[in-house]
């Protein structure tokens, strides 16, 4: 049971960490970095599912968006990391999208099937 949840808040966790660089990123390197951060939160989103399926998915697809949400509120000195303009957007709505495509992709391409002897 505690290892369960410990797996689970390891890829909340994840989910967080990869929004965090993903927020710093995007921005520091425009193009390749938007690119690399869509294509990480990707295989963050594979590896999440493939190891604890549906249960996975939503812990780190939660720890993306509350971090991502987080990230994107007015600072104490009034700066974004996030901001609403074409990198932003690109880089929110890309990881987002990469999310859906994991969560449309059928379990036996993730973990084989089990009905092969």
């Amino acid at each position: 049971m505690l290892k369960r949840f410990l797996g689970l808040a390891a890829l909340f966790a994840v989910g967080a960490a990869i929004a965090t660089v993903g927020a710093l990123s995007h921005r520091a390197y425009p193009n390749i970095g938007v690119a690399l951060v869509i294509l990480v939160t990707f295989t963050g989103a594979v590896f999440s599912r493939a190891w604890k399926d549906w249960s996975g998915l939503a812990l780190y697809s939660s720890g993306w968006a509350v971090t991502v949400f987080l990230l994107a509120q007015r600072g104490p000195g009034g700066s974004v990391l996030i901001v609403e303009d074409a990198l932003g957007l690109v880089f929110l709505l890309g990881s987002t999208a990469m999310i859906v495509l994991v969560a449309l992709i059928p379990s036996f391409l993730l973990k084989g099937r089990e009905d092969v002897a």
